[in-house]
């Protein structure tokens, strides 16, 4: 009966995850966590990820997938994998800080 009422009265509240950029991303960003709303169109990692590069220019270049690794509770994730209301979004890159002085 207690799981009924968690599931019933847990449906009625938004569903959020937690997404936390680490190094490159953090930096650049200017970002440590947020919390995001997830809604039937981004119910993938990969979703999550285009709508975030949508936001412009920086979040575009940053959030390229060719150079991102992500985690989802703390498992490597794929951009297929599905996300869940309370999970914990982990975004890594793996071009150095460094490369942003060669670049300009």
């Amino acid at each position: 009966m207690k799981k009924f009422f968690r599931n019933l009265f847990g449906a009625a509240r938004s569903a959020q995850i937690e997404v936390m950029y680490f190094g490159r991303p953090s930096e650049f960003l200017m970002m440590t966590s947020e919390r995001i709303e997830i809604s039937d169109d981004i119910g993938t990692l990969g979703k999550m990820l285009d709508a975030l590069r949508q936001r412009g220019n920086v979040w575009a270049y940053e959030l390229d997938q060719q150079y991102l690794c992500c985690t989802i509770n703390r498992k490597a994730a794929q951009w297929s994998d599905t996300l869940r209301a309370g999970d914990e979004v982990g975004i890594f890159s793996s071009k150095s800080s460094f490369a942003a002085i060669q670049e300009h």
